[in-house]
């Protein structure tokens, strides 16, 4: 019998709407530094991320933790570790544009087990573990029931800074940007997944995601009913470098769309996918 993660799952979300209140009650009130051209942190981040990190502790002290501020790191000697964006979309965050969430995950012995994604400005949980399907606000909801590329709509997660590989993510956003209902780039990875889990939009790409970015949206996908692979069809590494999600009935049109898009370009300018 397979084991059931239901009370880590529990777990994340009340850790995940904790956060969240707690950057709602920052949001608007707080100004931004940059970590890096165009990478930027709050306050409310590193709270958010503090919060999480002592819950973790309290109940779960043999967990390690890998997230995205103050250089937490991963310890690979433990089964469980939970990855965690305490504000998945801080430029969004910090400008005010209503479109930010917090992104809790759990992974045991490196196999996904429990995504939450929790969106403070609308009180929405989206929520999953192994085995167990996708919720949103405890209700299960599917990946929608699209089969061509012509009837989707498509979310991306273009790199802040596109000076690196430019010539590569805009040729595959001219690529989806034809044939298809049009690409949304939000500034939230992590939302764009819950959404596509929930049937809101079929696929979602990118060239790069970390993996606090992508921990939780991957398994609320996966058990949604869709697909994720890498950008040339191959197994998802949650740590490596692309990733293609999808309602799955679009995937393999999809992969097409990413190999015409890497045709176009000349060899040196194709990237590593």
């Amino acid at each position: 019998m397979s084991q059931d993660y239901r009370v880590y799952q529990q777990a994340a979300e009340q850790m995940a709407i904790e956060a969240g209140n707690l950057l709602k009650e920052a949001y608007g009130r707080v100004s931004a530094r940059e970590k890096g051209p165009g990478d930027l942190v709050t306050d409310a981040d590193l709270a958010s991320q503090r919060l999480v990190k002592k819950r973790i502790s309290e109940h779960f002290p043999d967990h390690t933790l890998l997230a995205e501020e103050e250089g937490a790191v991963p310890d690979s000697s433990k089964p469980w570790r939970w990855i965690v964006d305490p504000l998945d979309g801080t430029i969004n965050f910090a400008h005010g544009f209503p479109f930010w969430c917090v992104s809790i995950a759990l992974e045991h012995q490196g196999k996904l087990v429990v995504g939450v994604v929790y969106n403070p400005l609308s009180g929405t949980t989206y929520s999953a573990s192994l085995g167990q399907g996708t919720t949103r606000d405890g209700q299960p909801v599917g990946v929608s029931s699209a089969r061509r590329l012509r009837d989707s709509l498509i979310t991306t997660a273009l790199p802040t800074d596109l000076s690196s590989e430019a010539e590569l993510h805009l040729s595959y956003f001219r690529r989806f940007s034809s044939g298809t209902h049009s690409v949304r780039r939000t500034g939230s990875s992590a939302l764009n997944l819950a959404i596509l889990a929930s049937g809101g939009c079929e696929v979602c790409y990118a060239g790069f995601m970390h993996p606090w970015d992508a921990a939780a949206g991957v398994l609320l996908v996966q058990e949604a009913g869709g697909r994720v692979s890498g950008l040339e069809g191959e197994s998802h590494n949650l740590y490596g470098h692309g990733i293609l999600a999808s309602n799955g009935l679009v995937h393999e049109e999809s992969l097409q769309f990413l190999r015409e898009a890497r045709a176009q370009l000349p060899p040196m300018e194709r990237g590593q996918v």
